[in-house]
């Protein structure tokens, strides 16, 4: 047999071959849906509440936020990432009349429903939250002078920041 009838068979027999039906079998596919996010440690504090001082109606040595007239202040923390750590500077008397001239003592102390349970002090502190998402911090203040506190307005201040 020749080359050209051997090509010729071989090209029916191919043909053929293709004519043929392969029945055909259900089609399936599968793939891998992901999600993919990242938690960004962060911290957002927002004093919901301002504090005010009272004085002390019986001596008038005292302003604190636990007198008459006083108020604790309110801390709102949201956290991402863990259960974060607050710190508070040493408090400062921020705000005083011209004719005050004394040197008060001033104190904060701090409860929080993350388990935070400062007693009144003078030097800087700091607590990590028992809550991973956030607490609510309670802020008392306060100021003893034993000669007193003239007329004016007072402000005595901390400063809170929250580390992850």
């Amino acid at each position: 047999m020749s080359k050209t009838a051997t090509r010729i068979k071989l090209a029916t027999g191919i043909a053929a071959a293709a004519s043929l039906t392969i029945p055909a079998a259900p089609a399936e596919a599968q793939s891998v849906i992901q999600f993919t996010g990242i938690v960004v440690p962060s911290c957002i504090l927002t004093v919901s509440t301002p504090g005010l001082l009272g004085v002390s109606t019986n001596s008038g040595t005292e302003l604190g936020s636990e007198l008459p007239g006083g108020n604790a202040a309110v801390l709102a923390v949201i956290a991402t990432a863990g259960a974060p750590t607050i710190q508070f500077t040493a408090p400062t008397m921020s705000a005083k009349p011209a004719g005050y001239s004394g040197s008060p003592t001033i104190s904060i102390k701090y409860t929080s429903t993350g388990g935070a349970s400062q007693a009144y002090t003078t030097a800087s502190s700091h607590y990590t939250s028992s809550s991973p998402l956030g607490d609510t911090v309670t802020v008392n203040a306060k100021a003893d002078d034993a000669a007193g506190f003239p007329a004016g307005t007072y402000q005595v201040q901390t400063t809170a920041t929250c580390q992850q």
